[in-house]
């Protein structure tokens, strides 16, 4: 599926049922109850970091393929600032609605097979749940060097 047909296809979703497309399996979700797995899931991820020893810097996070916002909002609880990325305008569309930090997480649209738009360096943190199988590996492997790229050394 290349680029385009990926964002078309999820722009459609975003449209329709955006939270049963994000996790699926569940049937029609409270808004509430969708956001409170993303407050979980990132409580897990972090203390699963923290364990880990690893001494983190809580200045920016990337959440990649961010969806209407359900991990981004939940890492602005330790992070300063969070950028979410989505392929679908209608997702970034209503991460921007459901938005309950202000200017601490900040949304974008991105429909290239890059993360250009972000400086080298610019993240402490980069957090991709559920998104990248939804791609060809060529796509996916570009993607991961990008992280790369735009993760603090450290």
């Amino acid at each position: 599926m290349k680029i385009r047909d990926l964002q078309r296809t999820w722009n459609e979703l975003g449209k329709s049922d955006p939270l049963s497309a994000i996790l699926t399996g569940h049937g029609k979700w409270e808004i509430d109850q969708f956001f409170e797995t993303g407050i979980k899931e990132v409580d897990a991820l972090m203390r699963y970091v923290s364990s880990l020893g690893i001494s983190l810097h809580r200045k920016r996070a990337l959440d990649f393929g961010c969806g209407v916002g359900r991990l981004t909002q939940a890492l602005a609880e330790y992070f300063d600032e969070v950028c979410g990325v989505d392929i679908a305008p209608s997702m970034i569309e209503l991460a921007k609605k459901y938005n309950r930090h202000g200017d601490t997480c900040k949304y974008y649209v991105n429909d290239k097979d890059d993360l250009s738009m972000f400086d080298d360096g610019s993240f402490n943190f980069i957090c991709t749940i559920l998104t990248l199988q939804h791609m060809k590996p060529t796509y996916s492997k570009k993607y991961l060097v990008e992280f790369v790229r735009i993760l603090e050394p450290e």
